[in-house]
């Protein structure tokens, strides 16, 4: 059961850092707000509950998987300290929710784009992200009901 948790995970975080193929070029400087949340969403961020596609993740399943946020990638690290996935992200916090698009920057692994929505709660000390498996379209609402296509995670900051 816990190669099968496991493995479920793996295919979660992939969803969450594969997202519609972009090349990498330099985007415009991002205006002040969505530098402000930039700078809010870089660090360590340990994920505190998650939902597949309307099923409710297990503690088991989250234990020890982060998330780190960098000024051009989300990567996902497993409770091994495996770099297990890898996105380059842009976000646009001029809308009502941001928004967030994350394109898959794994070698290997055709380049596959998610479009979401995230929340900074608490300060900047949690957010919440919102996202549409590839092909689909952007969220709405943070939630992920059965038999949708949407993940949602909850995070908190790691202590440093």
């Amino acid at each position: 059961m816990r190669t099968f948790a496991s493995l479920s995970l793996m295919a979660l975080m992939a969803l969450l850092v594969c997202g519609v193929a972009v090349a990498e070029q330099p985007s415009p400087t991002p205006d002040a707000k969505t530098q402000k949340v930039l700078k809010q969403l870089m660090g360590r961020w340990e994920i505190e509950e998650g939902v597949n596609q309307g099923r409710e993740l297990s503690e088991d399943d989250l234990e020890g998987t982060v998330v780190i946020v960098d000024k051009q990638y989300i990567r996902t690290i497993d409770r091994d300290q495996k770099e297990r996935y890898k996105a380059i992200y842009k976000i646009d916090a001029s809308k009502d929710p941001i928004q967030i698009n994350m394109t898959s920057a794994m070698k290997g692994v055709p380049p596959a784009q998610s479009l979401g929505i995230l929340e900074l709660e608490d300060d900047g000390e949690e957010w919440e992200l919102c996202y549409a498996l590839p092909g689909n379209p952007r969220p709405k609402d943070f939630e992920s009901e059965e038999g949708s296509k949407v993940m949602l995670f909850e995070m908190e900051k790691e202590d440093d």
